[in-house]
């Protein structure tokens, strides 16, 4: 029930604290929104969070997602979830690992769930739709630009049961299904702000590759 020491302890991984918050977050509430500027490891976060959910609940099910394009899933989450497995290689040895796919039974695993850009709205909404588990979470990352539909594929899932949904966008505008659900207040909102990151306060390197002083 420690998603932060599971992060830790376990994969050996070092999180800011709104990555943290973020972590706690999607434990403790139903659906979580990370607001996020560019470069603060939303996505990172994302996939250690999926692959707790996985690896401590009995009959774990994790959807993941992304909006189109593919690679936004394929090279950008399923980048980072491949990248646990070869930093962790022993953690899954008793796992089954495909594309897009990691079980340890048929019950019991992490996915990715391409979203269609052909067919219409309830061939969409069906695909994300009647998935139940005695552990169930949902993860939807670039969710801003991802349809209404999907959305309601996936709250039809979330009526009982042990549910999580996480989505993760970097705001560009007030609008669509995301900037409702903060409205509306039916979600926990975590803001990743490029000013707290370590990199910008520090002006120094501490995580290669995130937001840095010079571009915030």
């Amino acid at each position: 029930n420690d998603p932060v020491a599971f992060g830790v302890e376990v994969l050996g991984e070092h999180f800011t604290p709104d990555i943290v918050r973020v972590l706690e977050s999607v434990r403790d509430n139903a659906v979580t929104v990370a607001k996020s500027a560019n470069a603060t490891g939303k996505t990172h976060g994302a996939a250690r969070v999926a692959v707790w959910f996985y690896k401590c609940y009995r009959g774990a099910k994790v959807y993941t997602t992304a909006a189109p394009p593919f690679k936004n899933l394929k090279d950008l989450l399923w980048g980072e979830i491949g990248a646990v497995i070869d930093n962790r290689p022993a953690l899954f040895q008793e796992d089954r690992i495909t594309s897009l796919h990691i079980a340890r039974s048929k019950n019991e695993f992490i996915t990715g769930v391409a979203i269609p850009t052909s067919g219409n709205e309830k061939d969409r909404e069906s695909k994300f739709s009647g998935k139940h588990a005695p552990a169930l979470l949902f993860v939807v990352d670039e969710g801003d630009a991802v349809p209404d539909e999907i959305y309601r594929g996936i709250e039809s899932c979330m009526s009982g049961g042990f549910v999580r949904l996480l989505i993760l966008f970097n705001p560009k505008q007030k609008a669509g299904p995301v900037y409702h659900k903060i409205r509306s207040k039916a979600a926990a909102v975590v803001t990743l702000s490029a000013l707290t990151h370590p990199n910008v306060v520090t002006g120094e390197n501490v995580i290669p590759g995130a937001v840095d002083r010079e571009t915030t």
